[in-house]
Order: C-alpha cells, then structure tokens, then sequence
C-alpha cells in the first residue's frame, strides 16, 4: 500500500481554541489596570502537535472528507470528542471540557457534556443514516487512497460491552466476555490486517451468538459495497451456516479442535508434516499442508494443517500445569466422598482406599489419561478452512495476522474507555459508539503512518509517542496571535514527517489559531 502526503486538510484559520473561555480571562488573566475593559497578555498554553498529527492521519485515508459530507454540520464536533477519547484515554463526555481546557481539538467553542449528548443523538438522526453513509464513503476513500487494487485482507470478530443503563433495545443477557451478570451489547468489527485500520463496525443484540448474525452482518457489508475482500475469522464462527454465507466471498476460518476434521485432518497428515523440512514454513517458524477439495459441512473446501512446535509446548506445558494443580487441590481434602470425586470427574480418578497412615488421607488421586491424553496429541495443530485456494505459507501468515483485531478490540475498550458504556438510550449509545470508532481509525492511521518510528525502540509506544507531539503546544502573543512555544524537536519532525508534514506546515497552522473570549 502506499498513499500521498496530500495537503493537511484542518479547520480554517477563524477556528478557536476550546478553551479557556471569556470566564477565565475575567477570574485568572492579568489587566494593565483597574479600568482596562480588556484582558491582560495571556499566558495559557494548549498542547497542538497530537491534534496536528492525528487529524492528517484520519485525512490519509480518507476519514476527515467522508466525515464532512455525512455529517456536514457536526463533523469538527465529532472529531474533537474522538481526539479526546484518544488522547485523554476516556470517552466520558464529562471529561471533555477539562481536557478540551489545556487541549487544542479544532472545534470554536466550549462543548457541555448535555451538548455532546445532543450530538450523538444528532449522529443517530434518520435512523442512522448518516452513518450507514458514511461507511459507504469512508471505504471508497480508503480503497482509492491506500492503493487497495488488489484483495484487501480483513480480519472479523466481535466482542461485547456490559451495560446497566435501561432502555437499551440490543442490551441483552446473552455470552459475554466479562463476566458482570448485566446485560451486554455485541459489536462486530472488519479490520484491515494489513494496516490494523477498521474499515466496518456494526451492532446486535447481546443473547444472538456471533457465528448465528454472521450471515446477516455480511449481507449488511456487502452491501456498502464491501466485496473484494478476504475474510479471516477465528473459530467462534466456525457453522455450517457461517460457511455458507462466507462462500459468496473469498474466507478463511479456524476450525475448533472438536470438530471431526480436526482429528480426522491430524490423523491422515500429522505424521507427514511435523518436523519435515518439505513442509517447514521459515517465515513462520511452523509446518503445514495445503489439502484441497476437502469436505466441509456439506461442500468442498481448501483444508489446512499447521504445526507449531513452540506453540506445542506452551499447551503442554498448560494441560500438565492444569492437571497437577487439580490433583494438589484434590489432595487438600483428607476424606473421600462421592461428591468429591464427581467434582474432578473427568478429569481425574479419585478411587477410596484404607486410610493412609502418613498422610491420614483415605482416597488416591490419578489424572485420567483419556481426557488428556487427546489434548496433549492435538498440542501445536490447528486447522484451517477456506476456499481461496491459496498455499500453506499464505493462509498461515493471513492467520497469524488475525490478532489486529483483538489489538482493536482492547484499545476501544480499555484505552477509549468504552468496556461499560454509560448511556441511557440507544441513539446516544450508538452516536458515542460511532465517535469511538473514529478514534479507532485515527488512532490506528496514525500508528499505521508512523510504524517506523513507533518500532524503533521497544519502549516507544502509541502514548509516548502521542506524550511527544503533545510537548509541541502554541501560547499566545500580546497581540492575541497563537505561536508555538518552542522550536519542533528531532522527533516531532520525525513523526510530523512520517504524516507528510513540514516544521512550516505545523507552524503556519498553528500561527493560524484564533481564539474566541
């Protein structure tokens, strides 16, 4: 993929700060005197570079244009809160105007958390609409300026969030990941593997299982026009339903270790390729087969088997720490009982025995080698169904990048702050929910564009990376004209540079600020 540095594509030069308002200047600002009608110089100073930054990385690909044909009256407003659920680490509207207060975000004027209320339910309007469009722009954009010419890879999955608010039409008990005993709302999510960037997002009820709103969430995508893709998902969604929706595209899918095909593939292939340099993946440091014209639920299918030694101990190495932690608990009670062994059934063997003199215990305990003995045969293979035809070194690197999307998963729920969302109805939970999602795509743009520096050194991450640009913070003049506070450093001109931007573009923006009191 590749993209052109464009041009930066920010407010025009009447935009204000958020804040500080005309209320700060009349508590905190000094005056030259008793009588002065206006305010003394201004010494406050707003934090420009991750602002600067993060707004060029959503113009890169296209987020900025679809934002302001779909949403042409709120776009600035819905940036701001998407910048400051990023840079804040919290999606809590009543956050907003403190940070806002020391943050430059691009919007005129001071939001209240009623107002941002306001405009997630003004996101919602039309039953959506707006946003169904905007998924339709934002994916040409994306395919056109990211160079999609060919098959784009994207991984699927979907996760869920806890809610206690009322009022909430898909907020149902159902199988969630965090087990709170509150209802939950699933979302389901596509992702770019290649740059990590979400192209998709949709909601449902919490109580439907993925695999089952599969099929009706590809018929949604498909319809934005969603269809030269490669769809990578885990083994949840692993049905015959599922497959037959996913052969209208090109797919692949894990298998769960119980189903038949898993054992019948490691039966017929495991022998042939473990440990045979024939079959050794270097890139990947595993070994696999590309089995064609495999029957799968009813139709025929690309079949493939992987073995990954290292991934072979690690399970080992759990299964057998597992079972000598059952057997030293089981060993903790001193009488047996019928309870008790039906508590370790079938996972271990406690048979009643005469009392033993030195331990005072009257029952043994084995593990029961037919419970993991298949687990411990099974340790390191995983298979692989799919129908693209592609050989065993592709599928198992499209496999190995399917992890983007728990990556993504974890940032909007732990970094944005939106595990438990506190919203009372449905407009407002999905409008706040689009907003996140737009930091997502931000957020992942700007390390997509900035992967160099963010892997030169293990210890660089999103945050300290963000930390850095944020040290680059404009103050105003007597004259009232925002300037920067300091000189660009080396890695601000890096990390400016990888967006495509010069000291002087940053600058000239920054000199552009105006701020309303």
């Amino acid at each position: 993929m590749s993209v052109s540095a464009g041009s930066l594509r920010m407010s025009p030069a009447s935009t204000a700060a958020s804040l500080p308002n005309r209320k700060y200047f009349e508590l905190f600002a000094p005056k030259p005197d008793a009588k002065a009608k206006q305010p003394g110089p201004f010494a406050r100073t707003l934090g420009f570079g991750p602002w600067c930054a993060l707004a060029k990385a959503g113009d890169l690909v296209g987020l900025t244009d679809a934002l302001k044909a779909s949403f042409p009256d709120g776009w600035e407003r819905i940036m701001a809160m998407a910048l400051h659920a990023i840079g804040a680490e919290s999606s809590v509207a009543q956050d907003f105007p403190y940070w806002a207060f020391a943050n430059y975000c691009g919007i005129g004027a001071p939001v209240t958390s009623g107002e941002i209320s306001e405009l997630y339910k003004s996101i919602t309007a039309d039953g959506c609409s707006g946003i169904a469009t905007f998924m339709e722009l934002f994916r040409e954009n994306y395919m056109g300026r990211m160079k999609c010419d060919k098959e784009c890879v994207v991984g699927f999955d979907s996760t869920n969030q806890n809610t206690s608010s009322g009022g909430m039409a898909f907020a149902e008990y159902g199988h969630p990941k965090k087990k709170t005993g509150l209802p939950d709302i699933s979302t389901a999510l596509f992702v770019d593997e290649t740059t990590g960037i979400p192209l998709y997002y949709e909601h449902f009820a919490g109580s439907i299982l993925d695999k089952t709103e599969t099929p009706y969430t590809l018929e949604r995508a498909e319809g934005l026009g969603f269809r030269k893709l490669f769809l990578m998902m885990d083994r949840g969604y692993f049905s015959g339903t599922a497959i037959k929706a996913l052969s209208e595209m090109r797919f692949g899918v894990m298998c769960p270790d119980t189903v038949s095909l898993v054992d019948d593939m490691i039966a017929a292939y495991a022998a042939t390729i473990t440990d045979n340099e024939k079959h050794y993946i270097a890139d990947e440091d595993a070994y696999g087969i590309h089995v064609p014209d495999t029957k799968v639920c009813g139709g025929s299918y690309d079949a493939y088997l992987f073995y990954d030694g290292t991934r072979a101990a690690q399970e080992k190495d759990s299964i057998h720490k597992k079972v000598n932690f059952l057997i030293k608990k089981a060993k903790q009670r001193k009488r047996y009982s019928e309870k008790l062994r039906a508590a370790y059934e079938p996972c271990l063997r406690i048979t009643r025995t005469e009392k033993d003199p030195e331990t005072g215990r009257n029952f043994t305990v084995q593990f029961n080698p037919a419970v993991s003995q298949p687990l411990i045969s099974k340790a390191g293979y995983f298979v692989i169904v799919s129908n693209a035809g592609y050989d065993a070194r592709t599928m198992l690197k499209i496999a190995r990048e399917r992890d983007c999307d728990e990556k993504d998963f974890r940032r909007i729920k732990t970094h944005f702050g939106f595990d438990s969302p506190y919203t009372h109805c449905m407009e407002t939970y999905e409008g706040k929910a689009f907003t996140v999602f737009v930091a997502l795509v931000m957020c992942e743009s700007f390390r997509w564009f900035c992967r160099p520096f963010l892997h030169s050194c293990s210890s660089i991450t999103t945050a300290t990376a963000l930390g850095e640009l944020a040290k680059y913070q404009i103050t105003t003049t007597k004259s009232g004209e925002w300037r920067p506070v300091y000189a660009m450093t080396a890695k601000q001109k890096e990390l400016f540079g990888s967006l495509g931007l010069t000291s002087e573009e940053v600058e000239k923006e920054a000199r552009s600020v105006t701020l309303r009191v």
